[in-house]
């Protein structure tokens, strides 16, 4: 939801496996996915200024009823892009004081959809800068069929279950903010028809980037080809640097050779620029 009331859809959410163990043998019983697929949206939000409150929607888009739990955890960023998941007390940017929502468990039914609701509570004395937490929805699997406490008593029976959810970041930023982006070592990676393009994208600042990488290939005496795109890449407020690989969808026939490629960081779904480069070709 923007500051507007609106609401855009983005396109169906992934979830992902939390635990999965595969066994095979005799007594263990390997369950289905949950059959619910979860959509939420934002996938993104940020808190700052005097907007104090927003609301996430979420949408079974399954065929059965389905639970999910929700909580905030941390998440951490590495330079090559890969997150996972902290454990222990929330680090000193945590936005997990400062945040309250509710409900935190929901049900819904096929194609059903439930708010919710995310405040802000910022004390006299917090620092300048940006706060960010993540939000979990978690799938809570339904309880086990009746039929798997009946079976041979002799035989010991384990039953596996996939636990599914998603996060989201959630940002609260307070006082003056600001980040400066820049690219370094463009370069070409890969094999002919593997191609892709490799970058650092530099970050400086006390809040996070949050921006689409575009590739443009500019043949010598010929027009402007898109050939590469990457949408919704982060900087956090902890890194100072992330590695980028876009992959290169060149047009049939036309060998990437001479001329220039460009790369654009733009304003995610926007057009301003937040940092450039380019790499002459051979």
């Amino acid at each position: 939801m923007n500051r507007t009331g609106s609401m855009k859809m983005p396109p169906l959410a992934t979830l992902w496996a939390l635990s999965l163990v595969a066994l095979a043998g005799p007594g263990l019983r390997a369950s289905a996915p949950l059959g619910a697929q979860l959509l939420v949206t934002p996938t993104r939000v940020i808190l700052d200024g005097r907007l104090r409150s927003t609301e996430v929607m979420l949408i079974n888009g399954g065929t059965q009823a389905a639970t999910y739990r929700v909580s905030l955890v941390e998440v951490e960023m590495d330079e090559q892009g890969n997150t996972r998941t902290l454990e222990g007390a929330p680090g000193a940017f945590s936005a997990q004081p400062l945040i309250r929502f509710s409900p935190r468990q929901v049900t819904l039914a096929p194609g059903a959809c439930q708010s919710v609701r995310i405040q802000v509570r910022k004390p006299e004395q917090l620092g300048t800068g940006e706060y960010r937490s993540h939000m979990l929805f978690q799938a809570v699997p339904p309880p086990a069929p009746k039929e798997a406490s009946q079976e041979n008593p002799e035989h010991l029976a384990i039953e596996i279950r996939a636990i599914y959810g998603l996060t989201i970041p959630v940002i609260v930023r307070h006082g003056s903010t600001q980040a400066q982006c820049s690219l370094s070592q463009v370069s070409l990676q890969g094999g002919p028809g593997r191609s892709r393009l490799g970058l650092q994208l530099h970050r400086q600042g006390n809040r996070s980037c949050y921006g689409d990488v575009v590739a443009t290939w500019q043949p010598a005496g010929g027009k402007a080809l898109p050939v590469g795109r990457v949408n919704g890449i982060a900087v956090y407020a902890n890194l100072a640097q992330r590695a980028v690989e876009v992959g290169l969808d060149l047009p049939q026939g036309k060998p990437l050779k001479g001329g220039v490629l460009k790369v654009a960081y733009l304003e995610h779904e926007g057009t301003r620029v937040l940092a450039e480069g380019t790499l002459s070709l051979p």
